[in-house]
């Protein structure tokens, strides 16, 4: 639930608002009398958005992810971003710089371009008036602010599609690509090397970001898209996927269970704001400056990209940095790339610590004290059990965290409470991000 600020609040920050994003005072105002009316409806009220949206434009089914429309997740995801925008609007004057940035790439990904924002818009202000039918002044209100929303979205997301596609090897839309190499790396994870069909170069990509990944086989209602973080390094050349095989997941299991060495597939250019080179005025100044990587489950996969960065771009090897890798996992069976991690370790010890946590050990896992150790710790991940191992008072320490959302919040909270700074602490959640 979010906070709705004090109309004396909203009064005296009007005047920031109006200056920046062009919406006059009485709007800002009656959005905020508005607003706990939808904060009442609740994902209702996106849901509904869906519905209505989806019986006009059937053909944007070919562009959502059918299994979170399902599982109610994407509906969730679209109220907590309008819910955001809102308060922040009216509270300081501004929009949610951190939360569009990700959606922006997102949309980039998925292709979205402005006429779809026209879409939207629609049956926003027509969810509006199907629940609450509060009249034009409220419409018109909400229309302003949606507006100020589409503009600083399409306007953003354009110089995204400029940015990825002007560089070598860029592209724009969607671009055909093989499978030259699939690989077991666990009971539900398989590795997919992807090249492009035509032999030319692709464009290189920071550690972190994602490729999304398009499939509409014989049979399937709809087309289908899939973002999946990169695990390589850039090289001009292929991308590295790792895909986790999801209880019902609908193109993951057509991954895993169809698609072989030499199958084409439709892919998006690299996007996502989740990676090491936007932290760079953070840290990349400083070659010494202590990284931890934090992941469970499949959160591992952008962890590896960053690692490979670290070894190939930034000469971790060369410098007196410390990467300290912390890993959750159900067992070994579901523990993917640690042989690699386990030869890393042992490689170099003076530069990669790793300490792993088993919440389901079998028998035939083996739990050690060394750094070589297949895992360290039973139960879910506890960072007081590591705490003489992390960066704690060192004040250049970056934190990249990705996995499940409830895991992600329980670790925030307990970095924010060891005392590091929020500006230190980078996230990502796979699927919509409530």
């Amino acid at each position: 639930m979010w906070s709705i600020p004090s109309s004396s609040v909203i009064f005296t920050r009007c005047a920031s608002a109006v200056q920046s994003r062009s919406l006059s005072t009485k709007s800002l105002a009656i959005v905020a009398s508005t607003l706990p009316a939808v904060a009442k409806a609740g994902p209702a009220f996106t849901g509904h958005f869906y519905k209505r949206m989806f019986k006009a434009h059937p053909e944007l089914l070919n562009t959502f992810n059918v299994t979170n429309q399902k599982r109610g997740t994407q509906k969730a995801a679209l109220f907590s971003a309008i819910a955001r925008s809102a308060t922040s609007l009216l509270s300081s004057g501004t929009l949610p710089q951190d939360m569009l940035e990700g959606i922006n790439h997102k949309h980039c990904a998925l292709g979205v371009v402005p006429a779809q924002y026209d879409v939207v818009a629609e049956h926003i202000l027509g969810t509006i008036t199907d629940l609450l039918d509060p009249g034009e002044s409220v419409l018109g209100a909400w229309a302003e602010l949606y507006t100020a929303l589409a503009k600083q979205c399409i306007d953003r997301e354009e110089e995204i599609y400029q940015e990825v596609a002007s560089k070598l090897g860029g592209w724009r839309g969607l671009r055909k690509f093989v499978i030259k190499d699939k690989v077991v790396k666990s009971a539900n994870i398989t590795s997919f090397t992807l090249a492009p069909s035509d032999g030319k170069r692709v464009v290189d990509f920071s550690a972190g970001q994602y490729i999304t990944v398009w499939l509409h086989p014989s049979g399937w209602e709809h087309r289908q898209p899939r973002h999946y973080s990169l695990t390589n390094s850039p090289n001009g050349e292929n991308y590295h996927i790792a895909v986790k095989k999801e209880k019902n997941g609908l193109v993951s299991g057509y991954l895993h269970d169809h698609m072989v060495v030499g199958d084409e597939l439709d892919m998006s250019a690299p996007y996502g704001n989740f990676n090491i080179a936007g932290s760079e005025k953070l840290w990349l100044g400083d070659v010494n400056a202590p990284i931890v990587l934090l992941s469970a489950g499949v959160g591992m996969t952008p962890m590896l990209s960053m690692l490979h960065t670290l070894e190939d771009e930034f000469g971790l090897y060369d410098t007196d940095r410390r990467v300290l890798w912390l890993h959750a996992a159900k067992n070994g069976r579901e523990h993917a790339f640690r042989d690699y991690l386990v030869t890393q370790a042992l490689a170099h010890p003076n530069d990669i610590t790793r300490r792993v946590w088993y919440s389901e050990p079998t028998p035939d896992d083996v739990r050690g004290y060394l750094n070589t150790s297949p895992y360290h710790f039973d139960g879910r991940m506890q960072l007081k059990d590591v705490e003489e191992l992390m960066p704690i008072g060192d004040a250049r320490a970056q934190y990249f965290f990705c996995g499940p959302s409830p895991w992600m919040s329980s670790i925030r909270s307990e970095l924010l409470g060891y005392g590091i700074a929020e500006e230190a602490l980078h996230s990502e959640a796979f699927g919509p991000a409530s």
